[in-house]
């Protein structure tokens, strides 16, 4: 049997200031969109665009510790011990990146540089 249909209604008042507005919603940080793309290009150039492996990021490291370590003792004490904290922590980051993979022998390559 079917049912007749609901005859009832409800009329809810139609608050004009509430209604939604079409389109994109407002932007927070109010860059127009030419900036907002530039700033996009100029983080797709900085990502890497190879794939990073064990020796890749070993090479990287050595060479940053090298880069920050030398001419230490031409520093003052203060730099030069700011610059070997420094040193410390890309020991520390590569070596819990590769904790898994790591050679030994590179371990103890990087730490007699970083305490050198």
């Amino acid at each position: 049997m079917k049912q007749p249909e609901d005859q009832r209604t409800i009329e809810l008042k139609l608050d004009t200031a509430a209604a939604r507005k079409r389109g994109r919603p407002p932007k927070a940080d109010k860059l127009s969109d030419a900036e907002r793309a530039r700033r996009y290009r100029a983080r797709q150039k900085m990502m890497p665009k190879d794939d990073w492996n064990y020796e890749h990021l070993t090479a990287l490291t050595r060479t940053e510790i090298l880069r920050l370590t030398s001419g230490a003792a031409a520093k003052p004490a203060s730099e030069s011990e700011l610059v070997a904290n420094w040193a410390y922590g890309m020991f520390l980051l590569w070596d819990r990146t590769t904790a898994q993979c790591q050679r030994a022998d590179d371990r103890k390559e990087l730490l007699a540089l970083v305490s050198a």
